[in-house]
């Protein structure tokens, strides 16, 4: 393993050709770089007990596996964590050590809890899929609000022997990746390194890999598939950020035995076997970090395993039969947990097409945006679903009217919801919903008050950068042809096929690039086509086409197989000719269209 001497070297060196302080971030980021695990630390504040935490196994309640040993005991599993630079130290199943830099998983009753350790059975190891957790108080409150605290480090190479960093963001979309995203990412996950890659990754770690070394600028050359005016790192290569108030305030300079003991959780009345069995067996691979919390607290009760209601003091433990002192002070801790639903990403299905789920709603204006919002989609569902499923698309668009019939009929009203309107009338083919997964934050109480309220943060007025609005469906700045002796009319299209919608963009990222027009062509509107101000003709006549292509591949091919059941009488000729005539027309009445005054902002002028 590559030395301390080796790394400061280097970055001296990498100093004379690029301009990069070896006094500031990158200098001490070398002293981290030491990934994989590193020997055990010595001389430490004593880590505090947290709790005992239900183990989801996906993700795990801490990410990082630690040992796995006959011999363990709580001060070995956090003298470990604490040695490789984690906040968080759990022990489970007897004898497993992991490490985190943040807790995935709801907080439950002490009585869950109740292995002894394999190398002190004076001690709790947790339980079968149940965690003893202990906090480093060294750590600082993370204000997950707001990112300002990530500096720039510049460009680097990847790690020799693994990656850089541990844990890849997953849930981060790779078509609309930005710098924001990534490090917001790192940010929720309690990670000090952020690192954003190949135009369209994101990592995080507490610590880097071997062979992460500074490289020139110019190897970081791919634009971000979010903001094409930020760059994402390059082959092989990250555009690296730190936050340094992430980071514990006594870090560890080494050490290879474990010494110091911490705050252990009270003892049991239980009595485990006192020979446990062979662990179950865990994925080599890391995990993928927690995703945002989304929901707010859930109730905690002592019967079952859920989370807490709010932050809760924890009093400090009953200490180990040989603890060591330390003389300096610590603070109770808080925790609070919340229940994490992955956002769902399909609604209704129809063959290779699903549906982008409507808003959640609880009144009339609300559950109209949420009509709009469907609407909007039909045209995406006949463009891409495939013919025959496309024929379904037919029933996607009545299902959306049934949700228009919906706001009308219950709302106002104590049952105007989603959930109301959906067991009335329950989407096509909708796929598994997402697994719940719970994120728990432990922290220091505020010192000048006992409340259990977590500190309040300030927030940034900045629109995501994947911010999306619902799209009223009157805003189609296209026409739809109205020619009768032909067979189609303003309100009837051949086929009952809509007239795709292009109106103001949606994506606040690609808004502010200049793109103010959208054509809804796709049910994920980060795929949809953008247009500038000036090019209302070119979005009208893309929108001609996509309406002509699936008036042949849906109306025309169900003719021509007789699959049509829509009271039509054409043949696949007499079809066709319609669908040509009709995008026809629709060049010629939108040849001199214009936007007007609309969408001069982001969100507004929609019509």
């Amino acid at each position: 393993m590559l030395n301390l001497n080796f790394f400061t070297a280097a970055a001296a060196a990498f100093t004379l050709v690029s301009g990069v302080s070896a006094g500031g971030y990158p200098v001490n980021m070398m002293r981290r770089n030491q990934e994989p695990s590193q020997p055990s630390c010595t001389n430490f504040t004593p880590f505090k007990y947290a709790g005992c935490f239900k183990d989801l196994s996906s993700p795990r309640a801490l990410l990082y596996t630690g040992p796995s040993t006959q011999n363990m005991t709580v001060e070995t599993c956090v003298a470990f964590c604490k040695g490789n630079d984690y906040e968080y130290a759990g022990l489970e199943y007897y004898r497993q050590c992991f490490c985190g830099a943040s807790v995935n998983g709801p907080q439950v009753d002490e009585s869950y809890c109740s292995f002894p350790c394999t190398g002190d059975k004076s001690e709790t190891c947790g339980g079968n899929d149940y965690i003893n957790i202990y906090q480093d108080p060294t750590f600082p409150v993370v204000d997950d609000s707001t990112i300002a605290d990530y500096q720039p480090l510049g460009c680097y190479s990847e790690g020799t022997n693994g990656r850089s960093l541990a844990w890849r963001q997953n849930q981060l979309s790779t078509t609309n990746l930005t710098v924001d995203e990534c490090l917001f990412a790192c940010k929720d996950g309690g990670y000090s390194f952020a690192g954003v890659e190949y135009g369209q990754e994101c990592y995080c770690g507490v610590v880097l890999g071997n062979g992460t070394l500074p490289v020139d600028s110019s190897r970081c050359n791919l634009k971000c598939t979010g903001d094409s005016s930020e760059i994402c790192g390059g082959r092989s290569t990250l555009n690296l950020y730190v936050a340094q108030d992430l980071e514990s305030s006594q870090p560890c300079d080494g050490g290879s035995s474990s010494s110091s003991s911490s705050s252990v959780p009270p003892t049991t009345s239980s009595s485990p076997p006192s020979t446990p069995p062979s662990p179950p067996t865990t994925s080599s691979s890391p995990p993928t970090a927690s995703t945002t919390p989304t929901t707010s607290p859930t109730p905690t009760t002592s019967s079952t395993p859920t989370a807490s209601s709010t932050p809760t003091t924890l009093s400090t433990p009953t200490a180990s039969s040989t603890p060591t002192t330390s003389s300096t002070p610590t603070a109770s801790l808080c925790t609070s947990t919340y229940a994490v639903t992955p956002t769902p990403t399909c609604e209704y299905k129809c063959g290779n097409w699903c549906s982008t789920p409507l808003p959640t709603w609880s009144g009339k204006t609300s559950c109209l945006s949420a009509v709009a919002n469907c609407e909007v989609q039909i045209a995406s569902c006949f463009k891409n679903a495939g013919f025959p499923a496309s024929l379904n698309c037919f029933a996607f668009s009545s299902w959306c009217s049934s949700v228009s019939n919906y706001c009308g009929g219950y709302c106002p009203g104590g049952s105007c919801s989603k959930s109301g309107c959906t067991s009335k009338y329950p989407p096509s083919g909708q796929p598994s919903q997402p697994t719940e997964t719970y994120s728990t934050s432990v922290y220091t109480c505020p010192a000048a008050s006992t409340s259990s309220a977590k500190p309040s943060t300030t927030s940034s007025s900045k629109p995501s950068s994947t911010s999306c609005v619902p799209i009223p469906t009157n805003s189609n700045i296209c026409s739809q042809p109205h020619n009768p002796s032909k067979g189609y009319s303003s309100t009837s299209p051949v086929g009952s096929i809509p007239l795709p919608c292009l109106t103001c963009n949606n994506v606040y990222s690609d808004y502010k690039k200049g793109n103010t027009l959208k054509l809804y062509s796709f049910a994920d509107t980060n795929k949809c086509p953008s247009y500038s101000k000036s090019q209302p003709k070119q979005g009208c006549q893309d929108a001609c086409d996509n309406q002509y292509d699936t008036c042949m591949d849906t109306y025309a091919q169900g003719c021509k197989s007789n699959s049509w059941r829509r009271g039509g009488s054409d043949t696949y000729s007499t079809a066709s000719t319609k669908c040509w005539n009709q995008w026809n027309d629709c060049y010629s009445v939108n040849s001199n269209v214009n936007a007007g005054s609309r969408c001069r902002s982001w969100n507004s002028g929609w019509s």
